[in-house]
């Protein structure tokens, strides 16, 4: 069943090819029951979009799915709402981008993250690049009050940061380093301090911009690999847990170094993605007896933990000030979010030396 609303006209800023955003328009006129009428306010541009958006996911995936909205993180608000819902217009909600089947053995047996029929935002459908979108009640949070909406705008990779870190078992006096000096690797070793609560001297932030690595100094030992490579080797086998966010190119290197840095039973947990396959010597992983664990996405549980979270830990919120970027794009057109994208960029545009993560508003 529907409801019947006055028209809304949609502007959706599509993805057509590698570098191109185009503009398109949707009419909304019902809303189906038990789902909203939201309209996006604040998003962040991930690195995952930016292998869409440069071409660089298999040639059949884009092929596939293009054109489409991108954007997976960020925060709406509620515009009008169909029967059987509940949350009232003007609401302020962070988006779960994603929407499991509930019927397969993922969804049945084990985590709705890995749902093999799962819709994404962003991947196996549009994202929040658009004006206004439908989407069930169910899979939208309430940001409760004292919590800025560009900071919730974050829920979605805190939410992956702290599904990792209780996969990964930390315990109490183990050592743990994190590499990769992007917004999810920031986002996980600032859990990895304020919820697993390990020390500074134990907890390793590596990667190879300056200006990334210190904003974490506070709170993590940081380590240029590139520039601090002795230091680096001396901390070969002696970590118990790995986290290594990178991927991309970088992942030809950060694998090894994970394993490199693992003791004799450690726990490597996989977070960072990349095209391709990347060597890796199966050797020293069964002579260590090392686990290696891939996450990825999150469940509904972690974005309520992740709103909790940031309104009674003060000082975990403003770390997470930190992750974002200095620089916020207004999306007005296509060209908008074209320019936004071709900034955040994290190989060749401007946010290469800059810590956070780029930030895009609608009006």
């Amino acid at each position: 069943m529907t409801t019947k609303i006055a028209k809304v006209i949609a502007r959706e800023y599509c993805l057509a090819k590698p570098f191109t955003f185009v503009e398109r328009t949707r009419a909304i006129e019902s809303i189906p029951d038990l789902q909203l009428l939201l309209k996006p306010v604040v998003a962040g541009i991930c690195g995952s979009e930016m292998l869409y958006f440069k071409g660089q996911k298999e040639l059949e995936k884009l092929a596939k799915r293009l054109p489409m909205c991108l954007l997976h993180e960020g925060v709406a608000e509620v515009v009008k709402a169909g029967a059987g819902t509940t949350l009232l217009p003007r609401t302020r909600v962070v988006v779960n981008p994603l929407v499991p089947c509930g019927k397969c053995f993922a969804c049945m047996s084990l985590q709705e993250n890995l749902c093999y029929e799962a819709k994404y935002m962003a991947a196996t459908m549009d994202g929040l690049a658009r004006t206004y979108f439908l989407y069930p009640e169910s899979r939208v949070i309430p940001i409760p009050g004292g919590i800025e909406l560009e900071v919730a705008a974050l829920s979605e990779p805190i939410s992956v940061a702290l599904n990792c870190v209780e996969a990964s078992g930390i315990k109490e006096g183990e050592k743990v380093a994190v590499i990769g000096d992007g917004t999810i690797g920031f986002l996980v070793a600032s859990v990895v301090s304020s919820v697993a609560r390990i020390p500074p001297e134990d907890l390793f932030f590596i990667g190879v911009v300056d200006g990334k690595l210190a904003i974490s100094r506070d709170f993590a030992t940081i380590l240029n690999s590139y520039k601090e490579k002795q230091k680096l080797e001396q901390l070969f086998g002696k970590i118990d847990v790995v986290f290594e966010a990178a991927g991309g190119g970088a992942h030809k290197n950060t694998v090894s170094q994970s394993i490199s840095l693992l003791r004799p039973g450690g726990r490597c947990i996989l977070l960072g993605i990349s095209s391709g396959e990347v060597p890796v010597a199966i050797t020293n992983i069964v002579n260590k007896g090392l686990m290696i664990k891939g996450i990825t996405r999150s469940k509904m549980e972690h974005y309520v933990k992740v709103l909790n979270l940031l309104r009674n830990n003060e000082f975990f919120k403003l770390k997470v000030k930190r992750a974002i970027s200095d620089k916020i794009f207004v999306i007005k057109s296509a060209k908008d979010l074209q320019d936004a994208f071709r900034y955040a960029d994290t190989e060749v545009g401007e946010a290469h030396l800059k810590p956070g993560r780029v930030l895009v508003k609608f009006p």
